[in-house]
């Protein structure tokens, strides 16, 4: 019976660490109506880190964000909600236009803990597919970057129509690797 319960116990434990995660996203709307912020995994989309173990010749393959979607947010409310370690995906804001991963609309995009000594965490903004939205992403410690609006520019955001991603990806920022705390700021 203690076999049992110590069992339970240490897989709620398990479980609770997960759901946790270990990342701190706060999403913030500074527009004048309100937004819907959407969490997406792209773990094979954009990048050779699949969810098979050492995919892609990456030692830490992309892990799915499971948990809750943020809430309707209001004219000056926020939220905060724990993404894992590993994710690797993008946030936006579902205004009807979107697809389910952010096509067709402005998008952060993130590549979490990625293992690598250059860059453990990349970020960047991407009007690629449509700019629909002014919109920031802070995080401790490392590069804010701002698009306003569809003619930010490379050094702030990917433009519209440019699959050759600036030629050289300026719009990535790397960051050093730990736990982050992220804010993204609609309407900044």
């Amino acid at each position: 019976m203690l076999s049992k319960s110590l069992t339970l116990s240490l897989s709620l434990l398990g479980l609770a660490a997960v759901v946790l995660g270990d990342h701190s996203f706060t999403f913030r709307n500074n527009c004048a109506g309100t937004v819907k912020p959407v969490i997406a995994n792209v773990n094979c989309g954009y990048s050779p880190r699949c969810t098979t173990p050492g995919s892609g010749g990456v030692p830490n393959p992309a892990i799915n964000y499971n948990g809750p979607q943020p809430n309707t947010l209001s004219k000056g409310q926020s939220q905060t909600l724990r993404i894992n370690r590993q994710w690797n995906g993008r946030i936006f804001n579902q205004n009807g236009r979107c697809g389910a991963k952010g096509e067709s609309c402005t998008m952060t995009e993130y590549n979490l803990d990625t293992g690598s000594f250059w860059t453990p965490q990349a970020y960047d903004i991407s009007n690629i597919q449509g700019f629909t939205q002014s919109i920031r992403i802070e995080v401790g410690g490392c590069d804010t970057v701002t698009c306003t609006n569809v003619n930010c520019g490379c050094k702030s955001a990917y433009p519209p129509g440019d699959l050759s991603g600036c030629g050289n990806d300026s719009p990535v920022r790397g960051c050093s690797a730990g736990d982050k705390s992220w804010t993204v700021t609609f309407c900044p």
